[in-house]
């Protein structure tokens, strides 16, 4: 394999665990205990933008800490079990700005409708990631440094789009979700949602679990998109995490 292939296959395995991961350990500098890391698991999903969205309490440390400095990190890890210093790892390096967008929010309550209470009465705050680098690991003795503009990373259809692809399956197609979800374990009693759609994939929410379709090639409009939803339904083994 020569060294550009190798490299299109790095990129592709770093935007498949950005785009099938719905939390990350966020690493933030302490402001109790100055030069220590403080790190917590967090859930989060893509704005409309496609930068991750993260949606914490104004009592939280990170709150605290990201307020005093914007500098932080989250650790995305792959799926998987065994020896974990085989699993992929990602570290995205970046910059936390606090955001205001009602699209932006509606699309984080579709991944996590519990959380909508969080934001009206606890006064919890979104945030947006804004990547500076990324250090993947792809497995034991294998790490590298890449550029964020090197990766193509999934952004939502507009959003006009997205709620026209996510009717369609959520109020015509609820079949073919729990089809597409047959084979991964899906909770019985548990409907099937789903709650975001990009040209490289669909996210899907059983529950409190969150599943991921991806595609194979990217399609840039909603026909097409509907289209290979239902031709991946009929497949033995969807590529669903």
């Amino acid at each position: 394999m020569n060294n550009e292939s190798s490299t299109e296959e790095l990129l592709q395995e770093i935007q498949r665990l950005w785009s099938s991961s719905y939390h990350g350990i966020l690493s933030t500098h302490s402001l109790k205990f100055p030069g220590y890391p403080f790190g917590s698991l967090l859930p989060f999903c893509r704005d409309t933008k496609g930068n991750l969205l993260l949606l914490i309490s104004h009592l939280a440390q990170h709150t605290r800490n990201l307020e005093s400095n914007p500098s932080c990190s989250l650790t995305l890890i792959e799926q998987g079990s065994g020896d974990v210093q085989q699993l992929a790892r990602l570290t995205c390096l970046s910059q936390v700005e606090a955001v205001n967008s009602t699209a932006s929010a509606e699309r984080y309550f579709r991944y996590y409708p519990e959380t909508r209470r969080y934001k009206k009465e606890l006064n919890f705050r979104f945030y947006r990631l804004q990547i500076a680098h990324f250090y993947f690991i792809g497995g034991f003795g294998s790490a590298r440094w890449i550029d964020p503009s090197r990766i193509p990373l999934p952004t939502p259809f507009s959003t006009a789009d997205e709620a026209e692809i996510l009717f369609q399956l959520n109020a015509h197609d609820r079949d073919l979700l729990n089809q597409l979800l047959s084979g991964v374990g899906k909770p019985g009693n548990s409907p099937a949602e789903a709650v975001g759609a990009d040209p490289s994939g669909l996210d899907i929410r059983v529950g409190a679990d969150l599943k991921r379709l991806q595609f194979s090639n990217s399609l840039d409009n909603k026909r097409a998109f509907l289209q290979r939803v239902a031709e991946i339904s009929k497949q033995s083994s969807p590529d669903i995490t």
